[in-house]
């Protein structure tokens, strides 16, 4: 099967997520031969397993795929227009973070903004699932709730590990 419409909006929301994540590994205070960073490699490479399985494992047929591509493109206006505040958000957020001098005040206004952006995406993103969830089997939406429960259980395996420094 061709990657397809739903791996690349399930690759598109990984990376999304993840390539943050993964330049922190890579770029922040612990080197990647670091053994503090091979939680974090961890989780970003089986989220990226986990995700290549799904797509696999979904089967989509062509029929959906064409369906769930003129979903998309119906809404692709919607799209751009929320989906560029969350990018603009997302990088002043990120400068007032790396700012020579951080200023508490400032980074939350930038927090709260693109938390307002990325609601706002939400709410599309919302509509659309909607309009997908039609078009795949109860089987394919079983996969992916086990595929998000897998994602949840990773992040919070991640974040204990973290927690604790044993």
């Amino acid at each position: 099967m061709k990657f397809g419409m739903i791996g690349t909006c399930l690759l598109a929301t990984v990376l999304a997520g993840g390539a943050g994540v993964s330049g922190l590994a890579a770029n922040g205070p612990l080197g990647d031969d670091e053994p503090e960073a091979r939680p974090l490699r961890m989780l970003v490479s089986g989220q990226f397993g986990r995700l290549l399985a799904l797509r696999s494992e979904l089967d989509v047929t062509a029929e959906q795929r064409t369906q769930i591509r003129e979903i998309v493109k119906s809404h692709r206006q919607e799209l751009a227009t929320v989906l560029k505040p969350v990018a603009e958000k997302r990088r002043a957020l990120r400068n007032a973070t790396l700012a020579e001098h951080p200023n508490e005040a400032t980074i939350h206004a930038a927090d709260d903004e693109l938390g307002k952006a990325i609601g706002d995406a939400a709410v599309v993103g919302a509509t659309i699932k909607a309009e997908v969830h039609h078009v795949l089997t109860p089987e394919q939406h079983e996969m992916i709730s086990e595929f998000r429960q897998q994602s949840e259980t990773a992040v919070d395996k991640f974040l204990a590990q973290l927690a604790d420094p044993s």
